[in-house]
Parts: structure tokens; C-alpha cells; sequence
């Protein structure tokens, strides 16, 4: 049963389906769309799981399924260390809902294509181009707080097929990095190994 709380309220993701990524305009984050009241069941078998109750920075509750938890190795590690009592939610304080809710609905959609190699890889790029830039860094951030580590392969390579033949600028520009070459030393270098630079796509982020 889902429950409310004065200082939070419970959200509840069904089957990737209903968590859509939306698009806004370029800079903006945007919102997984969440009811007040609906319960998290990504579900890989026929039966139901045990869930674990956890808990955003901005107060939503989500209850996710045993095995899913599993794999967020930062979260089990509490459990394993400290227990959870089963009406208690673990607080994940570096995470809104909007990042949390993307995670896990990449996660379970991606856990339906299959297993084939270059479905999973188009699966993934298709994905990625739905999310802005920000999006894609946050869903690496994310997968990294929580430890998902075959998910920040995933995204890691997402990212990577992202920036083939992308200019210099473009990749300083998504990852936030200044250049600590002078306009001169850049330009020198630029000539020396003018065959880098042929043939990428000029466009910026």
C-alpha cells in the first residue's frame, strides 16, 4: 500500500510505459510524470517481489522491487550493513525524483528489448537522443551515485557513440571543460595533426 506523509508524498512508476522522458527546451530538466498515489512494479517475472521503500530529496517515495535494488550496490550496501525496517524508506539525499524515476525507467525499458548486442545498442542511442544533453550527464551521475555499474557501461557508451566525430568544442562544451591551451598552442596543434580534424560533424551542443 502506498502512503502519505505530511513532508512527502508516495510515487509509484509502473511499467516503463508510463514513465515517458519529456522533452522541454534545450537547458531545461525534465519531469518523470508522477501520480500521488501508484506503486513501482517493474516486473521481470510473474510473481510479485518484496519492494523497498525509497525516498528522493524532494520527499517522493518510491517502492521498488527487491531485485532491482539489488543492483544499485550504494543502496544495498545499507541494507546489508544496517537492515531497513519494512515500513521504513532508505533517503537518497543526492537524488531528486525526475533522476531517480529516469534511472529506473532506462533500466526497465532497456530490460525488455532482449538480449541481442546491436538491439541494446540501438535501443540505447535511441534513448539518448530522446534526452537532452544535461540528461545524458545526469543519468551517468546517477548510475554512478547508486553504483549501477552495468548501467554506467551502458550510458558510458551511449555517451561515447554521442560524441564520435563531434569537434573538440563540442565535447569541452558537454562536459563542462576549459581548454588549457592558448589560442597559439591550439592552433600549432591544430596544423601539426590537421588529420584529426577532418570529416566531424560541426555541430555545438
Amino acid at each position: 500500500m502506498a502512503e502519505k506523509a505530511e513532508s512527502s508524498k508516495t510515487a509509484a512508476v509502473k511499467p516503463a510505459e508510463e514513465l515517458k522522458t519529456q522533452e522541454r527546451a534545450k537547458g531545461e530538466t525534465s519531469e518523470v510524470p508522477i501520480e500521488e498515489v501508484k506503486k513501482l512494479t517493474i516486473k521481470e517475472e510473474e510473481e510479485e517481489e518484496p519492494t523497498i521503500k525509497l525516498k528522493t530529496s524532494d520527499g517522493i517515495i518510491f517502492e521498488v522491487e527487491a531485485s532491482v535494488v539489488k543492483l544499485m550496490e550504494t543502496v544495498q550496501a545499507v541494507i546489508d550493513d544496517v537492515g531497513v525496517a519494512p515500513d521504513a524508506a532508505i533517503p537518497l539525499q543526492n537524488l531528486t525524483c525526475s533522476e531517480l524515476g529516469r534511472i529506473l525507467e532506462f533500466r526497465a525499458k532497456r530490460s525488455r528489448v532482449g538480449s541481442d548486442p546491436q538491439t541494446l545498442r540501438k535501443f540505447d542511442a535511441k534513448f539518448m537522443s530522446m534526452l537532452t544533453p544535461d540528461q545524458m550527464k545526469e543519468l551517468l551521475l546517477t548510475a554512478n551515485y547508486l553504483n549501477m555499474s552495468d548501467l554506467m557501461d551502458v550510458i558510458s557508451r551511449a555517451i561515447a557513440d554521442f560524441l564520435k566525430d563531434k569537434t573538440a568544442e563540442f565535447a569541452r562544451d558537454f562536459f563542462g571543460i576549459v581548454s588549457d591551451y592558448t589560442p597559439e598552442e591550439e592552433a600549432a596543434y591544430r596544423e601539426a595533426h590537421a588529420w584529426a580534424f577532418q570529416n566531424l560533424d560541426k555541430e555545438s551542443v
